[in-house]
C-alpha cells in the first residue's frame, strides 16, 4: 500500500485509539454536524455580504450566525480564509451570540487573510482594521466609537447624540491574539504578534511582541525575552 493510501488509514486508527469506545461516536456525530453547519452558515454569510455590495475573498468559513449591518455598500472587506464562529458547540469557551459586523455611517471594517473571530462584535463609525492571521477570542468586543455622547444634553436627542459621538480608528496588527471577553476601545493600536489577556479593557497603543492584560490593560511582559 502506497503512502497516500496509508495516510487515511493511519489517521483513522489514531482517531479511534484516542477515545475509549464508544466515546468516539459522539465526536463523529459532532464533526458531521459541524460540516453541515459550516456549509449552511457560510452560504448565508456570503449571500449577505454580496447583498451589501461586499466581495469576500475565497475561503470564508462561517460556523453559526453572522449579523452584518451597514449604511454604505462595500463597507466590510474580508480576506482569504477568514473564519467567523458563533455556534456554541464549535468553541468550548462559551459563545454568547452571533458574530456582528456593524458599520455606522461611513464606518469601515477590514479583516485580514487567515484571521478568525468567535462571537465577536466589531462596530465602526470610522475604521477598524484587523490584520492577517489574528485571532479574536470568544465574545470579544471591538469598538472605534463611544456609541453615545458624553454630554447628557446631547443624549436627550438621538440626532444630537449621534452627531456628538466620538470616534477614532482602531488598528490591530498581524498574528495578534485577543483573549476571550476582551474589550478593545476607540483609538487603540495593537502591534504585530502581541497578546491581549482575557477580559482586558484596552485603549491606547500596545507595541508589537508584548503581553497586555487587565482593566485598564497594562504591559505584563515582552514576548522577545
Amino acid at each position: 500500500m502506497d503512502d497516500r493510501r496509508q495516510e487515511p488509514v493511519s489517521r483513522w486508527r489514531s482517531f479511534v485509539e484516542r477515545y475509549d469506545g464508544p466515546l468516539h461516536l459522539p465526536v463523529i456525530a459532532a464533526r458531521i454536524a459541524g460540516l453541515l453547519s459550516v456549509a449552511w452558515w457560510t452560504a448565508r454569510a456570503v449571500a449577505a455580504l454580496r447583498f451589501c455590495g461586499c466581495r469576500p475573498a475565497p475561503g470564508l468559513r462561517a460556523d453559526g450566525k453572522v449579523v452584518i449591518r451597514m449604511a454604505r455598500r462595500d463597507s466590510v472587506r474580508i480576506g482569504r480564509g477568514v473564519r467567523l464562529v458563533s455556534r456554541p458547540a464549535a468553541n468550548p469557551v462559551g459563545l454568547n451570540g452571533p458574530v456582528i459586523l456593524h458599520c455606522i455611517g461611513d464606518g469601515r471594517i477590514e479583516i485580514g487573510e487567515g484571521s478568525g473571530l468567535s462571537s465577536a462584535v466589531v462596530s465602526s463609525r470610522s475604521s477598524v482594521v484587523i490584520g492577517r492571521n489574528t485571532l479574536v477570542g470568544g465574545n470579544a468586543r471591538i469598538f472605534d466609537h463611544d456609541f453615545h455622547s458624553l454630554d447628557w444634553r446631547d443624549r436627550r436627542d438621538r440626532r444630537a447624540d449621534e452627531a456628538a459621538c466620538a470616534t477614532t480608528p482602531v488598528r490591530i496588527g498581524d498574528d495578534v491574539l485577543i483573549g476571550t471577553g476582551a474589550l478593545i476601545l476607540k483609538g487603540t493600536t495593537i502591534g504585530d504578534r502581541s497578546v491581549i489577556g482575557a477580559g482586558s479593557v484596552v485603549t491606547g497603543t500596545v507595541p508589537p511582541d508584548e503581553v497586555w492584560a487587565g482593566n485598564p490593560a497594562r504591559r505584563i511582559r515582552s514576548l522577545r525575552e
